[in-house]
């Protein structure tokens, strides 16, 4: 029986940007599709959360009839689509699911980070102040609170879908493709552009393949206990060459390359289970073949990145809101390597504007590859967080002022891109003590203190 087929956009879209992908697709599957279902819903709302996108989501998808059995739904999302579909599909009952195929076009899964540039940036350089007749004046604070790089909100659901029991990503299941552009915009809009972006959300940011690194530095501070994590399942990841985050919909884009676009999309919506792996196996080889052409074209806009989302927090489950991730080498008399991985490797770093222990890490690994391969080093990865013990005379704080306090994880040069891979997300979550000095005494009547 054929599927219905959900279209998603983005935030501060409509489903009018995605008629012509609706036409083109319907064209192509004929009777395997139908109806093609265009969703609208509204991001542009200071009050508006994505909690209140899952439950609207999920009212509508009643109301509309769509059948909730199990792999009876295919969907194509953009943009933000991609994390409201994935908190529905987070919070629905243990099972496939019902979307068997879901085609992210340039999916901001990890964030972008055009979030936090203010409302007058989005809306003059993106969207040309554009009529927003919900809500005037409002640019969707707490949407663009949850698609800020490192939010809270990505952090969980990583955990749910990613690396929890709410993954319904693989061959069974939701069968799952990520396409992405790898050009900037032109015009007034090339002011948001980055290297390794597609105008708003980056190669790294978008692929749902990601991997999680914990270390923990709280029974052993001079020797951390690390563990390295892939995501659960597996996702069909494809970049595209010369395609934008507008033009990935179609938009502005000539018939042929048109064609090309929808060709992608049909054979992500067709794919089946037997021959899924070999799929994305097909997708991977053809992405690192044109990251290797981009790398050869000497532009530092073509080279690869890993978008790395570091979470602090103390052996007692709070986040610890003030450190400095340090990379380093424990045998650089001169502190070269430490000098060379800040200045040239890591291009930019985001505190989270609500939750400053969460952070992004912009890696340029095309740059760290060069770097440690001329060198054949290796790279130590340790942390220094505030308040020290030492400040606080002894009272609280984390022992982290010194290298006879805190050591680090040695990655062997062999190792480095296990840790440090183009075009993906790494969570690392690291865990320090939190140390309680000379803060509480009982003592007896008529005896000095007892220390506890």
């Amino acid at each position: 029986m054929p599927r219905p087929l959900v279209i998603l956009h983005g935030y501060s879209d409509t489903s009018r940007t995605f008629k012509v992908l609706a036409d083109r697709l319907a064209e192509r599957l004929g009777t395997a599709v139908a109806p093609i279902a265009l969703g609208d819903y509204i991001t542009l709302n200071d009050y508006v959360t994505f909690e209140d996108l899952r439950s609207a989501m999920d009212r509508a998808w009643t109301e509309f009839g769509l059948p909730r059995r199990d792999r009876s739904v295919d969907m194509v999302v953009h943009s933000t689509g991609a994390l409201v579909a994935r908190l529905w599909l987070a919070g629905l009952n243990t099972g496939p699911g019902p979307v068997h195929h879901l085609v992210m076009l340039a999916p901001a899964n990890f964030g972008s980070p055009l979030a936090h540039k203010g409302q007058s940036f989005i809306g003059r350089v993106l969207k040309g102040f554009q009529e927003n007749g919900d809500a005037p004046m409002h640019s969707g604070l707490r949407v663009l609170k949850g698609l800020e790089l490192a939010s809270p909100m990505q952090w969980d659901l990583a955990h749910r879908d990613r690396f929890g029991d709410a993954n319904r990503f693989d061959t069974g299941g939701c069968l799952c493709t990520v396409l992405v552009g790898n050009r900037g915009y032109d015009g007034i809009a090339a002011i948001a552009n980055e290297a390794g972006s597609d105008g708003t959300v980056r190669l790294s940011t978008a692929n749902m393949n990601c991997a999680k690194l914990t270390i923990d530095f709280v029974e052993h501070a001079l020797r951390p206990v690390a563990t390295m994590t892939p995501s659960a399942g597996r996702c069909g990841y494809l970049v595209l060459d010369d395609l934008d985050h507008s033009t990935i919909t179609l938009t502005g884009l000539k018939a042929d390359r048109q064609r090309a676009v929808v060709d992608e999309i049909e054979r992500a919506l067709r794919v089946g289970d037997g021959d899924f792996a070999a799929y994305c196996d097909d997708l991977d080889k053809r992405t690192n073949t044109l990251v290797r052409a981009m790398e050869q074209r000497g532009d530092e806009d073509f080279e690869g990145f890993q978008n790395t989302v570091v979470r602090v927090s103390d052996d007692l489950g709070r986040p610890v809101r003030d450190y400095l991730v340090e990379f380093y080498e424990d045998d650089d008399d001169r502190n070269f390597i430490a000098k060379l991985f800040h200045t040239t490797a890591l291009a930019s770093v985001h505190v989270h504007s609500d939750d400053p222990s969460l952070r992004s890490l912009y890696v340029n690994c095309t740059a760290l590859g060069r770097m440690l391969d001329k060198l054949n080093e290796a790279l130590s990865v340790s942390i220094s967080a505030s308040p020290t013990l030492e400040q606080s005379f002894g009272r609280v704080g984390f022992k982290t002022f010194n290298d006879r306090d805190v050591g680090g994880l040695r990655i062997p040069a062999s190792q480095i891109r296990k840790y440090f891979s183009p075009n993906r997300t790494l969570l690392v979550e690291m865990r320090l003590k939190w140390h309680q000095g000379d803060l509480f005494r009982l003592r007896e009547r008529g005896e000095g203190y007892r220390r506890l």
